[in-house]
């Protein structure tokens, strides 16, 4: 079976997928272009998923359902029907979230009700007394204050931590360098802990369950693998969202500043895929052993510099322009479309389908890795043939 009908059976399931399960179904992506590149989403909008990226984002609008942002500083003030993903320097989560919020920043502040559980990774992280959550809390980060009740377990790992508010089953600290329980502090299961400082436990603060105090030497033995797994899975999900948004900005900037070399690079990665992927896999596979050989040699360190850091900003070009090529390939499969157009419906449609493909385990990665290479290899041919 040809890779391309390979192609059309995963985009096929992609479709399938993506109507049963309605992660992304009537998305609404919002990329900070203008403005210095903010995002303004006023409260009056109906939005029903959102994607959205820029400098300073500030949604006062509700979600329907997900919220994924991403930015210099981010502020939620709309609720959100599903699950929130944010990451920013500052990201400040106010409008009440029915599903659980994943979060990373430099600074993070939580002032609402989360139904369910709530990730956080971050330096200074803040959760308000008119926050309240009502699943499980795990948070690793540098300052750490919880003022707002938490229904499950927490698992904490961090600096200063201080706890003044209502916890309703087990706190589990792996090490801090100083444990605080303030005055309005109400453990009702076990609080479990290791402390580099004595802990302070101001007048009021009560532990209903037993308090367990850990040796340094068997903490250092059992990582508590609760934090651990959320705050990794935080990281990882930011992560994500971040290089989609990037992709995006990227594919939009090519688009259409470079729109004549990025609809070459199309025809190019269509009209010759396996000559483009032949090329791509050559230069993927052979710069960087001709870099290494050139560094070592005394005369062309900074040759061998050089030709590594185009290697790798091709590479990313090669993503960006990725999206574009899929999402011409899509317009010609679905709508047979018959030019190399690339608008933002190409790109932003291309880019996230294709980062949903490139979840799939195997399949999916393998995929991304030939398409990369097509977009690498047509994008050097096309370059080639525009400058004979």
């Amino acid at each position: 079976m040809k890779l391309q009908k390979i192609l059309s059976l995963a985009f096929v399931f992609a479709l399938v997928f993506l109507s049963v399960a309605g992660t992304t179904y009537a998305a609404d992506l919002r990329i900070g272009a203008k403005n210095n590149g903010s995002v303004n989403i006023g409260a009056e909008e109906v939005i029903t998923n959102l994607y959205t990226g820029g400098n300073i984002v500030t949604i006062d609008a509700n979600v329907e359902k997900g919220l994924h942002a991403a930015g210099n500083v981010v502020n939620i003030n709309g609720n959100v029907g599903q699950s929130v993903y944010s990451a920013g320097g500052t990201v400040m989560v106010n409008g009440d979230v029915l599903g659980s919020v994943h979060t990373a920043g430099g600074s993070v502040v939580v002032g609402s009700k989360i139904s369910d559980d709530l990730f956080i990774a971050g330096g200074n992280v803040m959760v308000s007394k008119q926050a309240s959550v009502g699943g499980d809390l795990m948070v690793g980060g540098g300052t750490i204050d919880i003022q707002g009740p938490v229904v499950g377990d927490v698992s904490i790992g961090g600096g200063v931590v201080t706890i003044n508010s209502e916890i309703g089953g087990n706190v589990k600290i792996n090490q801090v360098d100083e444990l605080i329980l303030g005055s309005s502090a109400v453990i009702n299961g076990n609080l479990e802990y290791y402390s580099k400082k004595p802990i302070q436990v101001e007048e009021g603060a009560v532990v209903k369950g037993e308090t367990i105090v850990n040796e340094k030497k068997a903490v250092s033995k059992n990582i508590d693998k609760g934090v651990f797994a959320g705050v990794l899975f935080t990281i990882i999900s930011v992560a994500l969202l971040i290089k989609m948004v990037g992709l995006l900005i990227v594919g939009l900037i090519f688009a259409y500043v470079f729109k004549k070399t990025t609809e070459a690079c199309a025809k190019e990665g269509l009209t010759s895929f396996w000559k483009s992927l032949l090329t791509g896999l050559v230069l993927f596979l052979i710069t960087p052993i001709a870099s290494v050989i050139l560094i070592v040699t005394l005369f062309g360190l900074w040759l061998g510099l050089v030709v590594l850091m185009i290697y790798f900003v091709s590479l990313t070009i090669a993503a960006a322009i990725t999206g574009i090529i899929f999402g011409i390939w899509l317009a010609h499969l679905l709508f047979k479309k018959k030019d190399y157009t690339a608008d933002w419906k190409i790109v932003i449609g291309g880019t996230v389908i294709l980062a949903i493909l490139g979840l799939i385990p195997v399949v999916g990665w393998f995929m991304m890795l030939v398409l990369v290479l097509v977009s690498l290899g047509a994008f050097y041919r096309s370059i080639f043939a525009m400058h004979k």
